[in-house]
């Protein structure tokens, strides 16, 4: 029967992303990949400070399957979710030897998706993803378990790495846990087994001569400060309570009975590192699934007692009061992600919106044409895509702290004077979040372009300015 109803779930969960979510797509999923299936190198000329995981993955996918790319980074993404799903159900079952657990594990966790889930194919969601694997695959009976599932928890945990640098801190800590429970041995596999990917990923970039770029924009300019961060609002830290409430529960009868689920535990607070500096909704996806998993086999322990209504006593009264409160905080928070976008149900966010300018400028553009927006943010670079025209030369975002390095503007700036831009599209509601960097980008529009049209009000973005090169100024 659970098994049946998880079916059932999964074909919900794809009915619903495909045509009534509208979560957004992101440049390091879409356009990055894109244009470097067009010739551009990621961490060459696509300075990027996001780990090369998911880019990669997604340029991959691209390249082989010959459909618009954010049409094709959605069904990826609604296998990552139903993947994840799936792992959740194994996970909660395996630690609580009851598939209704695993069934009401992965329910909270197809509940939550759309709350936090706000992003394509986004990093946390697939460290998660890895993460779910390799305690999937660690969580066994402990009696079965084999050096190869240590291998391949150490080979998921090393591949979760590729898509999130925070990754290093729960693979840390599975090997800390592995050298307390299971000896030496068992430490120096999952060590191999886990440094394998990222050994391979930093020999292949120093081959093509991309270390250097790697270390400056994955780790330098990430531990640099220049990025401000962003703190915890009141309404985030009320979903936080609501979605995790049962983790407390949870650690409390594994403190009680088997401390050996006190690994869910860890590994959960290891991933609540991932709000860390720029606390957001779309970060929770790194806990989310272990949350998630726990609350099922929380839920599997105390409904069953409350269903026996006439022996009820004072507790089981005062419990059921409080499941009551805590679910209607989950039904009013998750039924809120339904709601209809101005975009309309099932859009992709951050992508349709630019299909007509998209249009507008194809008609226009011609061949050899090139292109810049002014910001690159996380959403405005799908124009690249969408119009089929690439930078001139070097790519990078927008965002103010992007210019701080003195590196940009002064590479952009020689760049510009010889091979500008043919096109640039500026979002004047948008442009504060690049000053004062973005400033001398302005400055050499004002100077060297000439408006072709404007649009009307996009969909967060507002208007759109496009410029193009005066003549005599290539």
């Amino acid at each position: 029967m659970p098994r049946r109803l998880l079916v059932a779930l999964l074909n919900l969960q794809i009915l619903t992303h495909l045509f009534w979510l509208a979560p957004a797509a992101h440049s390091g999923q879409v356009a990055i990949p894109w244009m470097m299936n067009q010739g551009m190198t990621l961490f060459g000329d696509i300075w990027e400070q996001h780990a090369p995981g998911s880019s990669l993955l997604a340029a991959a996918a691209i390249a082989l399957i010959d459909i618009d790319p954010g049409a094709l980074v959605k069904m990826l993404n609604i296998l990552l979710v139903i993947a994840s799903t799936a792992l959740v159900f194994l996970l909660a079952k395996q630690v609580a030897d009851d598939e209704w657990a695993g069934l009401l594990g992965a329910a909270a966790y197809a509940w939550w998706v759309p709350v936090y889930g706000n992003v394509l194919l986004y990093f946390d969601t697939l460290l998660a993803l890895c993460v779910l694997g390799a305690l999937v695959a660690y969580c066994r009976d402990h009696e079965r378990r084999t050096a190869g599932h240590i291998a391949v928890a150490g080979l998921l945990m090393g591949a979760a790495t590729l898509f999130k640098q925070h990754a290093w801190l729960p693979l840390v800590l599975m090997g800390a846990w592995l050298l307390l429970s299971e000896g030496r041995r068992s430490v120096l596999i999952y060590a191999a087994a886990a440094l394998a990917l990222p050994l391979l990923q930093w020999i292949a970039l120093w081959g093509a001569g991309l270390l250097e770029s790697y270390i400056f924009w994955n780790w330098t300019f990430n531990l640099s400060g220049a990025m401000e961060g962003v703190p915890l609002d009141g309404d985030l830290f009320r979903k936080l309570l609501v979605s995790n409430a049962l983790v407390f529960p949870f650690a409390a009868l594994a403190l009680r009975g088997d401390r050996r689920q006190l690994i869910l535990v860890a590994f959960w607070l290891s991933t609540l590192a991932l709000l860390y500096p720029r606390v957001g909704e779309n970060h929770v996806m790194a806990h989310l699934p272990l949350a998630a998993a726990m609350s099922g086999v929380v839920l599997a322990r105390i409904l069953p007692p409350l269903a026996d209504r006439p022996a009820w006593d004072a507790p089981r009264a005062a419990l059921a009061g409080l499941l009551f409160a805590g679910g209607l905080g989950w039904l009013w928070t998750g039924a809120v992600s339904y709601l209809p976008t101005p975009v309309g149900a099932g859009a992709i966010l951050a992508y349709d919106e630019f299909r007509p300018l998209a249009a507008e400028l194809r008609k226009r553009a011609d061949a050899g044409d090139t292109l810049f927006v002014l910001p690159e943010t996380d959403s405005t670079p799908q124009l690249h895509p969408l119009t089929g025209l690439l930078p001139p030369g070097l790519w990078v975002k927008g965002w103010r702290w992007y210019f701080r390095p003195d590196r940009v503007l002064r590479t952009l700036t020689e760049e510009w004077e010889d091979a500008p831009p043919t096109w640039i599209i500026v979002f004047p509601d948008l442009t504060p979040a690049g000053q004062p960097g973005i400033g001398r980008l302005l400055a050499i529009v004002e100077a060297r372009y000439e408006l072709a049209f404007e649009t009307a009000e996009i969909f967060d973005h507002g208007a759109a300015a496009v410029y193009r090169l005066k003549r005599g100024s290539e």
